[in-house]
Order: structure tokens, then C-alpha cells, then sequence
């Protein structure tokens, strides 16, 4: 008999871990060209920048971080990949400093309480610690990336339940002119304290100038789509 969903771990097999990776890497080929500027939003250690580098070696990499350990990492893999610009800052809706949750694998850390008794070490508290929190308007600003005459081919986000508000933080920018496609992690299960949703971010999307073109569902132990990765576009 199948034991009730709240049973099984939310973790992903290896296996759909590498039919992911291998369609975004396919979609990456068509989306992004040499010399093109990526905003990494939640970074962790650099896998997805080593993943872009691998298909573009020649890009631009932006890449945000804000948990110390991770940041760490990021950071030693900054000064191997001259490509990979490591920031030690959480994107947010606002400019200054926040709570962040660290969990026991740091790659569910967010800004955002996960919701307790939840088996996975992703998504058990380890510790809070401040950060610093910047919008990316205010990023693109400072960076003066509006004035290079061409979009930021893309922001990949992945905020752990948070990435409507990086989305929003995008201002003015939040258009296919200025930013040309957008990667996001969005989830069908909730995980965190008021965790943004699909359909927010879907609608909020869609208002501004972009479609759905590609899902890359993330399986867990119970077979069902808990969260995946949805790549928009231009319309």
C-alpha cells in the first residue's frame, strides 16, 4: 500500500537531476549567445554558472549569494572562472538587510520560514542569519547594465519559494527589452511561510511581456510534480 505523501522526502532522483540539467542545457543553446550577461539569483555554490559556462564559456555571470558557506565556495569558484562575479547579497523587494533560514543542506535556504516537521534536510532549519538584501533595479542601476545597448539574456532565479519578489525587484526592467528571458523555480507543493506561487508569478509574468515556453518538472519519492523549473520569454 502507498504511504500518504507526507511520508515521502521531497528530494529529487539522479535521474531526473540529469534529464533536467540536459534540457536546460538544450534551451540554453538557443537563448543565450556569447558574450551575454546572466543575473544568477540564488547561486548556492555555482552549479547552474558552471552549467551556462559549459554551454557559453564566453558570458557574463552575475552571480548572488547570500549564505556565508555557499558563499564561500561561489566566491573560490569566482577567482577560477574569471566569467563568475560572486555577490554576497540576497535579492529582495527592499534595500538593506534581512532574516535568512539556513537549512541543514544549504540549498534550501531562503528568506522565507520553512514550514516545520518537514523531513528533507533542505528544508530543515539549521540556523538564521542576517544578510544583506539588495532589488535588482537597484543592481542594474549600479552595474549600469541598461546602458550596454543590449538586454541581460537572463535572470535564472531561485529563492526558494521567494522568486516572485526577485521578480519584482526587476522594476522597469521587468520586460523582454531589458531582461530577455527569465528562469524560475516554482513550486506546486508549499515548502515555506508564505510561499509565492505559481500562478502569481505566471500572472505576473505574462502582464509583462512574456509566455511560458518550457517546463522542467522536478519529480519527488511519491512520483508527483512537486516544483520545476519554467523557462518564459518573449511573447
Amino acid at each position: 500500500m502507498n504511504k500518504p505523501h507526507e511520508f515521502f522526502r521531497p528530494d529529487l532522483d539522479a535521474e531526473d537531476l540529469d534529464a533536467c540539467s540536459k534540457a536546460i542545457k538544450r534551451d540554453l543553446l538557443r537563448i543565450l549567445e556569447p558574450n551575454s550577461i546572466v543575473l544568477d539569483v540564488g547561486a548556492n555554490r555555482g552549479q547552474f554558472a558552471l552549467e551556462v559556462i559549459e554551454v557559453f564559456p564566453e558570458v557574463k555571470i552575475f552571480s548572488f549569494e547570500p549564505v556565508p558557506e555557499a558563499f564561500n565556495d561561489l566566491k573560490l569558484l569566482g577567482s577560477t572562472y574569471q566569467q563568475i562575479t560572486p555577490i554576497n547579497q540576497a535579492i529582495s523587494s527592499q534595500v538593506g538587510s534581512a532574516t535568512f533560514y539556513v537549512m541543514e543542506s544549504d540549498v534550501g535556504s531562503s528568506l522565507l520560514e520553512p514550514i516545520a516537521n518537514q523531513p528533507s534536510k533542505w528544508l530543515t532549519l539549521n540556523k538564521k542569519v542576517t544578510v544583506d538584501t539588495t532589488r535588482l533595479d537597484t543592481f542594474v542601476l549600479q552595474q549600469k547594465l541598461d546602458t550596454l545597448g543590449t538586454p541581460i539574456k537572463l535572470l535564472k532565479t531561485d529563492a526558494q519559494g521567494a522568486d516572485l519578489d526577485v521578480i519584482k525587484s526587476a522594476g522597469k526592467f521587468l520586460n523582454p527589452n531589458s531582461i530577455e528571458t527569465i528562469l524560475v523555480e516554482v513550486n506546486f507543493k508549499n515548502f515555506y511561510d508564505n510561499q509565492q506561487s505559481f500562478h502569481e508569478i505566471l500572472a505576473e509574468l505574462d502582464k509583462n511581456g512574456y509566455r511560458l515556453a518550457w517546463l522542467y518538472p522536478h519529480r519527488a519519492h511519491d512520483e508527483w510534480l512537486w516544483w520545476a523549473d519554467a523557462l518564459f520569454i518573449s511573447k
